[in-house]
């Protein structure tokens, strides 16, 4: 399973739009944070002490606040490209039908697949995480060093402690494992990428726009929130609300509250769900003959 997860990682990473997308999904951060970077060598050199560090702290944290929040709405675009390249584009080539006569299991080659996808989304959100905390430790550096008295506070100097962080880091994971899912179950019934993309991504949007206008559409009547529970969207918007990761970097919000906890737990039985889906659907799929 591991050699297998390897192959399948190795796969992803080794394409060149992989690169491409890393730089796309983190452009945000890159640009913000070297403009960031910029605004304080000049606030420095007017002479604000501490002042214009705090200012700083608080700029950053915004900044990271607002790429996990554009980071969940334009990944399912990469997403669904790299999905239905590893998927249908491989089934479509033979690929699969090739990797199949290995002795692996079905659930395993879904697996490791799905497993890939999700350490690249990860790497994604860290490099914007670290563009951003690399601000903090050169001005924390340039601070202490220079002229400038700024007020200790060892805590500014770094982005989010290890508890915040690992709670970002399971909201980002939860959020981007549904999503995961769902793009390998619609990708089981495309054998060309760009269809499987653009036929999943519209069901997507469709979902999201009707997750945004049922409560206004409720007022009226109450049976066009009719199905609003089966719209597994909702969940992730909640978790990637900005109130909600301002929360967690502020520490005033944890995994235990229940604006975080319930839709973690929906999340997660979504993804669980089409994984099963997924899994019975690939099993039930004639590809070696």
């Amino acid at each position: 399973m591991l050699v297998l997860f390897g192959f399948e990682l190795k796969k992803v990473l080794s394409r060149k739009k992989a690169f491409l997308f890393l730089l796309a999904l983190n452009v945000v951060p890159i640009i913000a944070s070297i403009g960031a970077m910029l605004a304080y060598l000049k606030m420095r050199s007017f002479g604000l002490g501490s002042i214009e560090y705090s200012v700083l702290v608080e700029m950053v944290q915004g900044l990271f606040t607002a790429h996990m929040k554009l980071f969940a709405w334009i990944s399912p675009f990469f997403l669904a490209l790299v999905v239905g390249d590893i998927v249908s584009g491989e089934a479509g080539r033979g690929h699969l039908k090739t990797l199949l006569l290995t002795p692996v299991a079905r659930w395993q080659v879904l697996l490791a697949k799905g497993a890939a996808v999700m350490v690249f989304l990860l790497i994604a959100v860290a490099l914007g995480g670290l563009f951003l905390q690399i601000d903090l430790w050169v001005a924390h550096s340039l601070s202490r060093s220079g002229a400038i008295v700024m007020d200790a506070r060892e805590s500014g100097a770094i982005l989010a402690d290890t508890a915040t962080g690992l709670r970002l880091l399971t909201i980002s994971f939860m959020t981007n494992l549904a999503m995961v899912a769902y793009f390998l179950l619609t990708a089981l019934f495309f054998e060309t990428p760009i269809l499987m993309a653009f036929s999943s991504l519209i069901l997507l949007m469709a979902m999201q726009t009707y997750v945004m206008m049922a409560p206004y559409l409720a007022k009226l009547d109450a049976a066009y929130a009719r199905w609003l529970p089966w719209c597994f969207t909702r969940h992730l918007s909640e978790l990637t609300d900005v109130k909600t990761i301002y929360g967690v970097l502020d520490q005033s919000l944890t995994l235990s509250s229940s604006v975080i906890r319930e839709p973690l737990i929906g999340s997660l039985g979504w993804a669980a769900a089409f994984f099963l889906l997924a899994l019975f659907v690939f099993h039930r799929r004639q590809i070696l003959s």
